[in-house]
């Protein structure tokens, strides 16, 4: 087992596709950090003309904008910050999602499970792909923390600023947020690792029963998409509850996220992903 899950994370991490897509995705999370740290020091600026023409202290509000806020797992503002959680299914599917489908088309997979059990295989497999789509989100998320944290300030979040951190005390991990705001941020990260680690590997089940590569990698971005469209509208009738993965495992929310929905989403991704890939993956018949 452990030969075979070596075998498929040095795959999953020795492509071209991986490599290209990190690289995409950092650009853009570099590209969000650096949005709002010039966004930051031009209210400085501003700040410090009003206080000159007034001739009088004018309040700093250090919690309204703090790194807490202001990174990308948090922003709202920064158009990056959209683009990468938009683009976030498809970015964890390109780097190792489209293995199986490649190596079941090319014959691989005849070579494989002649030489180990086919439950090893799709579990390697499943595994290798998984981690591959939380890294790819993850690693990008953590360039951004570093490079905003190095320049705004870490200013404890206050619950009298709320309206700037669209954090109603009623959302999904607020208590953290408000009271212990580093382990809010390794939530967000553990959110969106396993988001991302979930999309991938349900390609892999999809790939048993879609025969176009194209529609196997973009079936779960157009899925997420159709729902984050319809979302706002049936806000109305969930009690403001969020139901799209897009916008609750970032910031910015106009509807409330709740933990029971993100944890609902990943328990049926799991179980559809995991049953799918095992089951037809002992009775699909490769030869």
């Amino acid at each position: 087992m452990l030969r075979v899950l070596r075998l498929e994370l040095r795959k999953a991490f020795h492509n071209w596709l991986f490599l290209i897509t990190l690289g995409i995705a950092g650009v853009i999370a570099l590209w969000s950090g650096i949005s709002v740290i010039l966004a930051y020091y031009y209210d400085l600026k501003m700040m410090a003309l009003r206080a000159e023409v007034l001739n009088a202290a004018v309040n700093p509000g250090h919690s309204v904008i703090t790194l807490f806020n202001k990174w990308i797992g948090q922003d709202y503002i920064a158009m990056a910050t959209s683009l990468f959680y938009t683009l976030l299914p498809i970015l964890a599917v390109l780097p190792y999602a489209w293995s199986y489908f490649s190596e079941r088309k090319s014959g691989y997979v005849k070579l494989i499970v002649t030489r180990t059990h086919r439950n090893t295989y799709f579990l390697s497999k499943y595994a290798a792909t998984f981690v591959s789509g939380a890294l790819v989100i993850t690693v990008p998320m953590a360039l951004n923390f570093m490079l905003v944290s190095a320049f705004i300030p870490a200013s404890p979040p206050d619950v009298y600023y709320d309206m700037y951190y669209t954090m109603p005390m009623d959302a999904m991990g607020s208590a953290f947020f408000y009271e212990h705001p580093y382990l809010f941020i390794l939530f967000r990260f553990c959110l969106a690792a396993l988001f991302a680690g979930l999309i991938a590997v349900s390609v892999i089940a999809l790939s048993f029963f879609v025969r176009n590569r194209f529609a196997v990698l973009l079936s779960p971005f157009l899925a997420l998409i159709v729902i984050n469209y319809f979302s706002g509208m049936l806000s109305q009738y969930t009690n403001r509850v969020e139901i799209s993965p897009i916008k609750f495992i970032h910031g910015g929310n106009l509807g409330v996220p709740k933990l029971w929905v993100a944890l609902l989403y990943a328990t049926v991704l799991f179980l559809v992903s995991f049953v799918i890939t095992m089951w037809k993956g002992r009775k699909t018949d490769v030869f």
